[in-house]
């Protein structure tokens, strides 16, 4: 999630209430050994995950064995267990399952916070909004360029 800082705060549809700020949702895909797959294109505003998800279409360069946290409940990846799913299930079966899921993940947090070292992607965008785009553009392809992907 991207926050963004501007002088004018009529543009609501940008507001996230859960982040307390404005701000885009970007999505980034990686394997299991932290080799960067996506990073996709802004989606505005107060969107959860899983919308951002499946407003890219995501879905179709996933497998059933995909990973992904308590955010994207409903899209049909793996996910650690609720807390509320105890029913029917022992509870040391739960905790296995949450302690391998997030076992995996943490590969994929590393690769969101390697994306996040760029600072104009983890603190308010205090330029032109207008002007975002472009700058993600060229931030994106940096990326992909340090993670050693030719351009």
């Amino acid at each position: 999630h991207t926050k963004l800082t501007w002088k004018n705060p009529g543009k609501s549809i940008l507001y996230s209430g859960s982040h307390k700020c404005a701000g885009f949702n970007h999505q980034i895909i990686c394997t299991l050994d932290g080799k960067f797959l996506a990073i996709t294109d802004p989606v505005r505003g107060a969107r959860y995950d899983v919308y951002a998800y499946q407003f890219h279409q995501l879905e179709i360069f996933l497998d059933e064995y995909a990973l992904a946290d308590k955010g994207y409940i409903g899209s049909g990846l793996l996910i650690p267990t609720k807390r509320k799913a105890l029913v029917g299930e022992s509870r040391a079966t739960v905790k296995e399952n949450k302690s391998r899921v997030n076992r995996l993940r943490s590969v994929v947090e590393r690769v969101i916070a390697q994306v996040k070292t760029w600072r104009v992607l983890h603190t308010g965008f205090r330029y032109p909004l207008s002007s975002y785009g472009m700058v993600f553009l060229v931030v994106r392809a940096l990326i992909f360029f340090a993670a050693g992907y030719p351009l």
